[in-house]
């Protein structure tokens, strides 16, 4: 209730007050007056004035009251309005309060993603700094790349102009149609694969029938051939085209293998024969227990239980390959050296540190020989009178056959029957040219003392997995065209 209501209420109650205390004060002077009335009048008309009077006082009494309860509603009514109207009020004020402490936060972030899209912006700045700088960095690149690009037309130009740009024009023309004549074998064997599968079945039987014919009619002059004769032989002949009829030598294969083992197996081969063995003899092989103790097993074969290493420099590891000297006075044998052991993969070994072979693949209508004289016609006199030395105790005559055309003193070193030492002087003497090493053909510890110790010239010796006899070839007259092609431009 505010203060208008207070202030209306106060007033309506000390009005009631008012008039009932008048009215009070008039009753009682009119029974004052009607006792004065009735000592002087009858008592019947005191009574009758009476009751008239108190009749009109009553009405008037009655409206009056009448008149203050409708002016206490009209005040309770503006009341409750009030009270309703303070609630209103009361509502719009938390509403409001609500709605500014949401306008702070609104305030706060969008001041926060204000000064973030400050910083942002003045990074774009320093990166647009940067990407001008680079821009014109790029652009004296360019210019220096457009400079160089037109020297070098010119220089291209001057070379179609010159001979050897005929020459490199000849060479595109010879290479397409190289690349037609690539395409029409592709033809030619796409043909072949089909009557080849017609012929299988054909072939088998054919191998069949030629592999019981030798058996039963040897060749006479086989029995005057030695063993590696025939290998070596077996080796030359051996080729892509014909590699189904040499099937039949892989039961021999197996049976070497089988026998191999079974040697290995029994020690009693592998003991030392010291009538064989001089005094102080220097010998390669590694290490490997036998019975519980640790033995050195030289190339030949021939243990040695017990080794000594030599001032106890380094431990004994198994099949880490080693040098050694054997005492005949006090039938010892003490170690001298020590050889990583080669772990290495095969493709890696080859791909370190030389050129691995590869195999021609190219089909030939003549023998190799006569169309590598078609393609490379100075090769005769770039091979002439060369010395080339190739370790390996593979395809001994294949190698000469294919370098004797060419005028190349070749010679073949067999590692299983040449010491590593000896093999080690032979590639490193001065009347050799250039030397290739066949790890596939080498026995591991003589490859390891190849690649352990240093080489007076290592850019005449090439080490590698395997190679054919055609392959090298191809090496060789590369190395020796590189080389002669630089002492020509120094």
């Amino acid at each position: 209730m505010n203060k208008a209501q207070k202030k209306n209420q106060s007033l309506a109650d000390q009005h009631r007050d008012e008039v009932l205390e008048a009215f009070k004060k008039k009753q009682e002077k009119l029974a004052a007056n009607a006792l004065k009335q009735s000592q002087v009048e009858p008592i019947e008309k005191t009574h009758e004035s009476r009751q008239s009077k108190f009749g009109k006082k009553l009405k008037k009494e009655t409206k009056d009251n009448k008149r203050l309860k409708a002016k206490l509603r009209q005040n309770q009514i503006e009341r409750r309005t009030g009270r309703q109207k303070i609630r209103q009020l009361k509502k719009m004020v938390t509403n409001l309060e609500a709605q500014r402490t949401k306008l702070q936060a609104e305030l706060l972030e969008t001041r926060r993603a204000q000064a973030e899209s400050k910083q942002q912006v003045e990074a774009f700045y320093r990166v647009r700094d940067g990407l001008e700088k680079n821009n014109q960095a790029q652009g004296r690149r360019i210019q220096s790349l457009s400079d160089m690009n037109k020297r070098v037309t010119q220089n291209y130009q001057k070379l179609l102009r010159s001979t050897e740009g005929q020459e490199l024009g000849a060479l595109r023309s010879q290479n397409k149609s190289l690349i037609n004549e690539n395409q029409n074998l592709k033809e030619d064997i796409k043909g072949f694969r089909k009557r080849l599968d017609n012929l299988k079945q054909k072939s088998k039987l054919d191998q069949l029938n030629n592999r019981l014919s030798q058996s039963r009619q040897p060749d006479p002059h086989m029995k005057q051939a030695s063993i590696q004769q025939l290998v070596s032989e077996l080796f030359y002949r051996l080729d892509e085209r014909n590699v189904m009829r040499f099937l039949s030598v892989l039961p021999l294969y197996n049976r070497v293998n089988y026998l191999l083992k079974k040697a290995e197996e029994n020690t009693i081969l592998h003991t030392v024969d010291s009538d064989h063995l001089h005094n102080s003899q220097q010998l390669y092989g590694y290490v490997k227990p036998i019975n519980g103790q640790p033995a050195f097993i030289s190339l030949d074969g021939s243990i040695f239980p017990g080794p000594q290493v030599q001032g106890n420099r380094f431990d004994l590891v198994e099949n880490d390959v080693y040098r050694g000297n054997y005492f005949a006075d006090t039938d010892s044998f003490v170690i001298n050296k020590r050889y990583t052991a080669l772990t290495e993969d095969k493709n890696q070994l080859g791909s370190d540190h030389f050129q691995s072979g590869r195999q021609d693949k190219r089909p030939v209508k003549d023998t190799f020989a006569k169309r590598f004289m078609e393609d490379h016609p100075d090769a005769k006199a770039i091979l002439g009178n060369k010395t080339i030395r190739i370790v390996t105790w593979f395809k001994q005559i294949s190698y000469k056959r294919l370098f004797q055309p060419f005028d190349v003193q070749i010679d073949v070193l067999d590692p299983s029957e040449q010491s590593g030492d000896f093999i080690y002087q032979r590639i490193e003497n001065v009347d050799r040219d250039l030397a290739f090493i066949l790890i596939e053909g080498s026995h591991h510890v003589n490859s390891r003392i190849y690649k352990d110790r240093p080489a007076a010239h290592p850019d005449r010796i090439r080490i590698l997995d395997n190679a054919s006899p055609k392959t090298l070839l191809e090496m060789t007259y590369n190395h020796f065209k590189s080389l002669e092609t630089r002492q020509n431009q120094s």
